[in-house]
């Protein structure tokens, strides 16, 4: 028994690459990301527009289900809208993601794989 958990022990640990890995709030795939990771709003969004009122959306069609991952009937118009993603993108930068719901992204530098 103590030589299979020595032997597990080795194989994990010789498996086990170094690679630098890069930590950030946000991940580009040419340079760096335009706003810091304590940015508050975008450059193209107006901080002082006004707010409230009220919005009604119409869709035409029916539904079966408020499931939006169904394989059988039709889920709910705009439903979708209801699930948050890890990441955004900003409208005036192409190819750069943002954390929404992640705090952190990681990636080494060779970008093989991304947490």
């Amino acid at each position: 028994m103590f030589k299979l958990i020595l032997i597990t022990l080795f194989i994990s640990i010789s498996l086990r690459t170094v690679a630098d890995v890069n930590v950030s709030h946000a991940i580009a795939m040419h340079g760096s990301p335009k706003y810091g990771a304590k940015f508050v709003h975008v450059d193209y969004v107006n901080p002082e527009a006004p707010k409230g009122g009220l919005i009604t959306f119409s869709s035409v069609g029916s539904y079966d289900s408020f499931n939006p991952f169904i394989l059988k009937g039709q889920g709910a118009a705009g439903i979708g809208n209801l699930f948050e993603t890890l990441t955004t993108s900003s409208s005036d930068e192409a190819f750069t993601e943002y954390g929404l719901l992640a705090e952190t992204i990681e990636w080494p530098d060779d970008r093989s794989w991304v947490a």
